[in-house]
């Protein structure tokens, strides 16, 4: 970690976060659902659409260990990759988990099962495949790991807190959020010490760079069309 510390003090970890910060945006969905302006239905919506990505996470983080030479880091992603699949105990798939959730904002499973993408949705999840699998995992670590992961906990937490006190879900329907508020702290967290450690060359430093640029600019034209989907379904 000190040698990856520059002649300033800092990490290559405190540019992307720093750079991750000044990208960043405040998700319209949840500034919606916190002065009350989103229905049952409307949040149904996100959850749904929200579960597609959902589904194809694990393959995000697959496609990172196929091209990570690293054991340390391999190790930090299959640890990932097992806690999406609820280590082992079905009921906890985070598929599963926010399926519940969403059956418990009044989705059905066909309506589940048959749900359509907004087209966002679908460039989102491209996105997300094209980085991870055809990036180097530099590129991929810093795309999920920071322009993903770093933002979940304060995000999920919150959304969690106000789907409780709102809709009258228990902590149990909401545990697909609660539980990414350790793990995904934990994930950005590792990610960012396996940048520090392994994005040597400048070459690496501008794709992971690059990267986080790009999915936030994706994740933003997501969460503002999903915002907009969730609107229309009334207050």
């Amino acid at each position: 970690m000190e040698q990856a510390r520059t002649l300033t003090g800092k990490c290559f970890s405190d540019e992307l976060l720093e750079l991750a910060r000044r990208e960043g945006f405040r998700d319209p969905f949840f500034g919606a659902l916190r002065h009350g302006q989103l229905s049952r239905a409307a949040v149904k919506r996100w959850a749904i659409q929200a579960s597609l990505v959902v589904r194809e996470f694990t393959r995000f983080i697959s496609a990172i260990h196929a091209n990570c030479p690293h054991r340390d880091a391999q190790q930090l992603l299959a640890e990932n990759l097992w806690e999406e699949h609820g280590k082992g105990d079905e009921a906890r798939d985070h598929y599963q988990l926010i399926r519940r959730m969403a059956k418990r904002l009044g989705a059905s499973d066909e309506e589940l099962d048959v749900a359509a993408p907004l087209p966002e949705t679908t460039t989102y999840i491209n996105h997300c495949l094209t980085v991870t699998r055809d990036g180097g995992f530099i590129a991929g670590f810093a795309a999920i790991g920071v322009g993903i992961e770093s933002f979940s906990p304060r995000f999920f937490a919150a959304l969690a807190e106000q789907l409780q006190a709102q809709f009258d879900l228990t902590r149990g329907d909401v545990e697909y959020l609660l539980v990414h508020v350790g793990e995904d702290e934990d994930h950005a967290r590792r990610s960012l010490e396996m940048l520090d450690k392994y994005a040597a060359s400048d070459a690496e430093k501008e794709d992971a760079r690059q990267a986080l640029l790009d999915m936030l600019a994706v994740k933003r034209r997501f969460a503002e069309a999903l915002y907009a989907h969730c609107a229309a379904a009334g207050a």
